[in-house]
């Protein structure tokens, strides 16, 4: 049995890169088991109904200005869908991902003689998850389209995400749309998913999704670029239990 190592593992939080402060880190889906054991039943007996998940990192700390620190600190009772995706062993195109709509539970920090300063967190889910692949990361200079990765069909219904991230970079406008096709483009070209669409005028991040029954093949499409460089990570799969 082949073992992987951690090296290329990365760790996307929103549009930041957290890999280089982060030392461990797991994730724990939890499958809802409900029990419907009755009088005459020998043993339990269960039903499988939703799941939910939560994550925690371990890291070291760095209070300079707009890194780790700063950033973490910025969700305290901040309202809103946060993005992680664990790219578990390696990161460039066509890797596993996995992505999570998250809320920041708790953010520890500590330290001792002797002892790096550290800073843990913890986070809950807050909206479904996926596992899929990573379509895009590469750094961009100008239009163009990453390559066509078959991910499956889906139906409508099933909710297809993909998460957008701009890390860094000069510029003044990105768009980026998915793409789909039924045979990588052969005979069917590339065409938008509809509502897959998004511009970012600076570092960010934006979860796209789409209800919609989808082509088997998808690709990154950067439509307008105006600058000298971006560097962007795009994940994208099916929601489980959609």
């Amino acid at each position: 049995m082949g073992k992987t190592s951690n090296l290329a593992t990365r760790i996307w939080l929103d549009q930041y890169d957290l890999s280089g402060y982060l030392n461990a880190a797991d994730q724990n889906i939890k499958q809802e088991l409900i029990p419907v054991t009755c009088f005459s039943d020998t043993g339990p007996r269960r039903i499988v109904g939703n799941y939910g998940y939560d994550t925690s990192m371990n890291s070291f700390n760095d209070f300079v200005d707009n890194l780790i620190d700063e950033i973490i600190f910025a969700h305290i009772a901040a309202d809103t869908d946060h993005f992680l995706s664990h790219l578990w062993g390696a990161n460039v195109e066509n890797s596993i991902a996995y992505d999570f709509v998250i809320r920041l539970l708790d953010q520890p920090r500590s330290g001792a003689v002797g002892g790096a300063q550290l800073l843990n967190l913890s986070a809950d889910g807050a909206n479904g998850c996926s596992r899929g692949l990573v379509l895009r990361n590469a750094t961009i200079t100008g239009t163009g389209f990453g390559t066509g990765r078959n991910q499956g069909a889906t139906t409508a219904g099933k909710i297809y995400q993909a998460v957008v991230r701009v890390f860094s970079g000069t510029f003044t406008s990105i768009t980026i749309r998915i793409q789909e096709s039924s045979d990588d483009g052969a005979v069917d070209t590339y065409a938008d998913i509809a509502t897959m669409t998004t511009t970012l005028t600076a570092a960010g991040v934006t979860r796209l999704t789409t209800t919609a029954a989808t082509e088997a093949w998808k690709r990154v499409s950067v439509q307008a670029f105006t600058g000298t460089n971006a560097v962007i990570g795009v994940t994208s799969g099916v929601v489980a239990g959609s």
